[in-house]
């Protein structure tokens, strides 16, 4: 297998070396870009088979190229046995592990929800054969509140299902999500009088005037 030569660095690499760089902005622009290229791969009946942060390559320019299709697997062709995938624990779904012919595209998009993970974290998530036994993952929503917005973490632990049925089916409806305009949270609404000391004074006084 022949490939470009590309100069730059892996998104480990970058992920390791600035973690203050790992902002919304940068996880939302390097994964939409990426998936362009998933995209193709699954147009063309593949599947990757083991995406993760260390084979997303970002060129100089801040494009990111998908590399190492060692483990990609011809899976939807129905006259070709299926071969036992390559992966890489705490990326690789639960179809990795077992029930390989529920391999699909929804596969790939849990190893680019485990990616995200990774990138905020700067850890490897649970492996997902431990989580189906005991799932001790923080979800992102509660793990990140308030440092992302909900939009993002709810569309990571939307690919992180570990059931495949409930993750994003397609690469496109994960673009979908990570374009969409982040909503402004609104404010939260002011205290009741009667729910601060000074309002439950004047309630007291209120009360005794009245009778």
């Amino acid at each position: 297998m022949v490939m470009e030569y590309e100069i730059g660095h892996t998104l480990q690499e970058l992920i390791q070396k600035n973690r203050a760089g790992v902002t919304e902005n940068f996880i939302r622009n390097v994964f939409t870009k990426m998936l362009n290229g998933l995209r193709e791969v699954h147009a063309h009946r593949l599947l990757h088979l083991d995406l993760k942060p260390s084979n997303i390559y970002m060129r100089n320019s801040h494009v990111p190229v998908l590399i190492d299709f060692g483990a990609a697997r011809q899976t939807l062709a129905s006259d070709t046995p299926m071969l036992k995938p390559m992966y890489t624990p705490g990326f690789a779904s639960p179809e990795h592990y077992c029930q390989r012919d529920l391999l699909g595209p929804w596969s790939d998009i849990y190893s680019v929800g485990a990616s995200m993970y990774a990138c905020i974290s700067g850890n490897t998530p649970q492996p997902a054969n431990n989580r189906l036994e005991k799932d001790r993952m923080v979800p992102a929503m509660v793990r990140w509140e308030g440092q992302y917005s909900d939009q993002l973490l709810e569309t990571i632990d939307w690919c992180l299902c570990l059931n495949h049925r409930y993750r994003p089916q397609s690469v496109f409806a994960l673009q979908k999500a990570l374009t969409e305009p982040v909503l402004a949270s609104s404010p939260s609404p002011p205290p009741q009088q009667n729910d601060t000391w000074l309002g439950q004074v004047v309630g007291k006084l209120k009360k005794a005037k009245d009778l």
